[in-house]
């Protein structure tokens, strides 16, 4: 099993996509506790070939030039719901 598995295998069972968007940091705390290894640049390595995979989704924060993201369990199916951080107002005024 290559590193790659183990990581999106580990996160699929603790279902850690229940947990929504989250920032970079703590997605690259729990890839080191996967796999034992502690160098940063690799960790990167592999968290950006998970993203282009599709198992992460990436939103922007509003006033920042950080990103967060979401674990995607199945890279098929891209869940478009709470990918802006705009939010959605629906409500009517009436002056009667």
């Amino acid at each position: 099993m290559n590193a790659t598995d183990s990581i999106v295998g580990y996160m699929k069972h603790k279902k850690i996509d229940e947990l929504g968007f989250m920032k970079y940091c703590y997605f690259k705390k729990i890839i080191s506790y996967i796999l034992d290894y502690h160098h940063e640049y690799r960790i990167r390595k592999l968290f950006m070939k998970l993203f282009e995979m599709g198992y992460f989704t990436r939103r922007k924060m509003l006033k920042k030039s950080s990103y967060k993201y979401k674990f995607n369990p199945n890279p098929k199916k891209v869940d478009k719901s709470n990918i802006t951080d705009k939010p959605e107002i629906d409500f009517t005024v009436s002056w009667d």
